[in-house]
């Protein structure tokens, strides 16, 4: 209670400082460096080393000051200030293998619960793209290597659904978002969230509402990647699954080339820093990359060529630091036509863009704060999505009217093409504002505050759905008999509105020692979201405190939120199209003639609310002298989560009589009036789960002796998933007053046991470094229930009658609509599965170095059998081995 009590209720305030100057030193050749980046670890004040290598940095406080170290090719280093001391020299060392110490795996920091993962850590797999990188963490596995279908990632959760799980999953490069929000690049108006997919079986490769494609974000310019899968700072918004903030290499750097191939990919990269005087440095990256989904033909591939700029400014005082980054970018993903097989899909999937962003630090001299941060983004990119096939059916009928009512329809050909294109402009923007102070009170209380607010928007200007004067998308063309189909329309996206978000947020990050080694850290923070005009408070707050050296506990809470994407707002109308009569008149030579009704619903889903995020986590660090041990529980509850779910709608509609003379063109007239009932898709905030599980990472000492270090990451999440949405199944008795049930969604439980292990050994004289990492699959399970009989049912006019639980199992009463053959989903791993990875590397002191990786090396093969049928696991990673070559100069 009575750290509470100061922690809430410090009025004098200490404004005290103090001033430590120094020098900053390669170790390599004893020159000085400038343009060293440094910070205080527990507040915001940072400075810069001049064109002679010295700093000179205020600190609000007098102990435990610790600063941090970096700069553009040299390892990134803490300094310890002792009490009394107020000048230090620093020597940093080349970023290479020649280091003595190499962190190759996920480094867990010592504050909290986040992941970092530095260009060491980066280099362990042989990246394509920002999706091999994260596959490193606890809870992920090595997959098979495939660029032919996009890749996302979701953290802490077992669930099947992680697709729509990642789509809250969020991405800072530069404190700047990668948003997915806008991405509109789903086919049909009619569908349900995810829309159909460009692709071929399972390579899908659009992803709306699915979550950022990480195979678009090469590794040739990240300098480090942090991964929050707990509570993240109040400073951040919009995401539900967890937060990945990268950071860009920026400052002078020498030419770096590198060449990749493995299996059918190949990748070349170029990066170059300039220094262009004291006070300015630029650089600049290139990536190509080209990916075929098999080696013995070009059917489908993906390419990505990507280049990107940095220049950061400095004033001579070093109060201001600024950095401008262009990226331009362009990816295809190419199906191919297979002359073998005339009706095979041919699709193409183009994305082109361009992205501005400016992160501005300046620390004034005149004003009371200590900081004013200003991180401005922009991102326009142009999607085209293409497919065309061959359609080869019998006489069919559709139109292309969006107005509601009796329209003459275009008789088809029974042999046509049919091309549909999608075409999408997604234009983000996002601004954020920061001020932040620090100030001590009497009782030695460090508060580093911080306030900001943050505005985006989201909107697409491209020409949307289309379908080619050639034919009519043959999906939802009507067949032959008056059926009642749903019916493909165009669709402009630029009838979509712009959307926004604004937010502001408080938080307080406090740093108490009381003791030798007893110290207490708290980050506690609230942040205001408006989210298109729901709002929302989220609290958050992480804590830490340390016992002594050996134990420190840990402890968050904090709620957050995703807003709807454009594709799940802006579906488009549905056209419902009846052919009327008896379909098709035709009289060979004379005429062919239909009519179609169309009724016309609207499918927009503006009535969607923000999926929410509520977290929890706590967990242990203990130092001991062979090994670090970090422990952690958490517990995550996701509601409003976004789903489809049919609704039953009534509505009026003519009555026709069409009338046939011989081989006079046959004419209609109305009648009267009829009711059409029918079940139309929309989204709705219908999805909540629930993620539990617990997870350790242990990194043991340097085994000297052998330049051996091991570490492990282990981790067990229990899912389950409930959602409100209903399914309808039509009544088998067309007769019966029952014509459709209805059934409830059952929870489903699914549980992942995952281990790994990183053993590197380690030769710094030699530059040589072995990687051998596992990948134990200890325990899986999934069980998908299935409701077979029936809360309910619909009668004929679509009104929901409650069945009474008794009669529910009734067979004789409701037969017609238990589902009796749909059964139960259980699926166990029966036996633990094992894989190994491996990595070689070489640093020659001229320059080049070479790297070796394979996954899978060992070639293990694991089958399950299923029905007397053999079958591979998929998600254990196949056989794939491929080399790196890099020169710098």
């Amino acid at each position: 209670m009575r750290f509470i009590t100061i922690l809430l209720l410090f009025t004098q305030v200490i404004f005290a400082q103090k001033t430590i100057s120094g020098k900053v030193l390669s170790k390599e050749t004893g020159t000085s460096l400038s343009g060293v980046f440094v910070r205080d670890t527990k507040t915001e004040n940072w400075t810069i080393s001049d064109k002679d290598g010295n700093f000179s940095i205020t600190i609000p406080y007098f102990q435990d000051i610790e600063l941090n170290f970096s700069i553009l090719g040299k390892k990134e280093i803490n300094q310890i200030v002792n009490n009394g001391q107020n000048n230090i020299t620093v020597y940093l060392e080349d970023n290479t293998l020649h280091l003595k110490e190499v962190t190759v795996t996920a480094n867990k920091e010592r504050k909290y619960s986040e992941l970092t993962l530095g260009t060491n850590a980066i280099n362990n797999v042989q990246a394509f793209s920002l999706d091999d990188v994260l596959q490193q963490l606890p809870g992920q596995t090595t997959t098979t290597f495939d660029l032919n279908k996009y890749k996302n990632i979701v953290f802490r959760t077992a669930s099947i659904h992680t697709d729509a799980k990642a789509f809250g999953t969020s991405f800072m490069i530069n404190d700047i978002p990668i948003s997915n929000n806008e991405n509109m690049q789903a086919l049909s108006p009619n569908t349900l969230s995810g829309g159909n997919d460009f692709g071929k079986g399972q390579n899908r490769f659009s992803n709306p509402n699915l979550g950022v494609d990480l195979r678009e974000i090469s590794t040739n310019t990240i300098e480090e990647i942090k991964v929050i899968q707990g509570i993240p700072s109040a400073k951040y918004g919009d995401l539900t699954s967890g937060l990945v903030l990268i950071t860009t290499k920026v400052g002078n750097s020498p030419y770096r080339v590198s060449a990749s191939i493995r299996d059918a990919t190949s990748e070349l990269n170029l990066t170059k820093g300039v220094k262009l005087n004291e006070n300015n440095s630029m650089n600049f990256g290139v990536n190509f990359l080209d990916s075929k989904a098999d080696p013995r033909d070009n059917l489908m591939s993906y390419q990505r060529v990507s280049g990107s700029l940095a220049w950061k400014t400095t004033d001579k005082y070093s109060k201001v630091k600024n950095t401008l980054n262009l990226s331009l970018r362009s990816n295809i993903d190419d199906i191919k036509h297979d002359p073998d097989k005339i009706a095979a899909d041919v699709v193409k999937n183009e994305k082109q863009g361009v992205s501005v962003s400016n992160n501005l630090m300046w620390k004034p001299s005149n004003l009371w704060l200590d900081g004013i941060n200003i991180n401005t983004g922009f991102s326009y990119d142009r999607q085209f999505s293409r497919r065309e096939r061959w359609i080869n059916r019998a006489l069919t009928a559709a139109t292309d009217s969006k107005e509601e009512g009796i329209h003459e329809a275009f008789v088809l050909p029974s042999q046509y093409t049919s091309i549909s294109t999608v075409e999408g402009i997604p234009i983000s923007t996002f601004v954020n504002l920061e001020t932040t102070k620090t100030i001590t009170n009497k009782a030695n209380w460090i508060h580093s505050l911080s306030f900001g607010l943050s505005g985006r928007s989201s909107s697409n200007k491209g020409e949307g759905r289309k379908s080619s004067a050639v034919g009519l998308l043959n999906y939802y063309v009507l067949d032959d008999g008056g059926d009642t189909k749903l019916g493909y329309r165009d669709y402009d996206f630029n009838r979509t509105r712009t959307e926004t978000q604004f937010s502001a947020y408080l938080e307080d990050r406090v740093y108490k020692k009381f003791k030798e080694d007893e110290i207490l850290n708290i980050d506690y923070g609230v942040r205001y979201e408006n989210q298109s005009g729901n709002i929302s408070l989220q609290p958050r707050i992480n804590s830490s405190y340390s016992f002594n050296k050996t134990v420190r506990i840990r402890g968050g809470f904090g709620l957050s939120s995703k807003a709807p994407s454009l594709n799940q707002l802006y579906t488009g109308d549905r056209y419902l199209d009846r052919l009327l009569g008896n379909g098709i008149y035709v009289n060979p030579g004379v005429y062919q003639k239909a009519w179609i009704l169309t009724v016309v619903t609207s499918g927009d889903n503006l009535n969607l609310k923000p999926s929410k995020s509520y977290k929890t986590e706590g967990g242990i660090d203990v130092n001991l002298p062979f090994a670090n041990i970090n422990l952690t529980g958490y517990y995550n509850k996701l509601t409003n989560g976004f789903t489809g779910q049919q609704v039953p709608v009534s509505k009026e509609i003519p009555k026709v009589n069409i009338t046939t003379n011989g081989t006079e063109m046959p004419t209609y007239e109305v009648v009267g009036t009829d009711n059409l009932y029918y079940l139309t898709n929309t989204i709705q905030n219908n999805t909540n789960s629930e993620d539990m599980g617990i997870e350790t990472i242990i990194n043991f000492r340097k085994i000297k002796a052998l330049n051996l270090d091991v570490s492990v990451n282990a981790s067990y999440v229990r899912s389950k998933d409930f959602s409100k949405t209903v399914t309808y199944s039509a009544s088998t008795n067309l007769l019966s007053t029952e014509r459709y049930g209805v059934y409830p969604s059952l929870p489903t439980v699914n549980e992942n046991f995952t281990a790994s292990f990183n053993f590197s050994y380690h030769i710094p004289k030699a530059g040589l470094l072995l990687s051998l990492r596992s990948d134990h699959f200890i325990m899986r399970t999934s069980y998908i229930p299935t409701s077979n009989y029936p809360n309910g049912y619909l009668d004929a006019q679509l009104v929901y009658h409650e069945i009474p639980e008794a009669d529910r199992t009734n067979s004789q009463k409701y037969g017609h609509i238990i589902r009796g053959a749909i059964s139960d989903s259980q699926n166990k791993l029966d036996t633990m599965l094992h894989n190994f990875h491996l990595r070689l590397s070489k640093d020659f002191l001229n320059g080049f170095s070479v790297s070796f990786y394979s996954t899978n090396f060992l070639n293990l093969k694991p089958y399950f059998e299923s029905n007397n049928v053999k079958s591979a696991y998929d998600y254990y990673a196949k056989f794939s081995f491929g080399t790196r070559l890099n020169y710098q100069f």
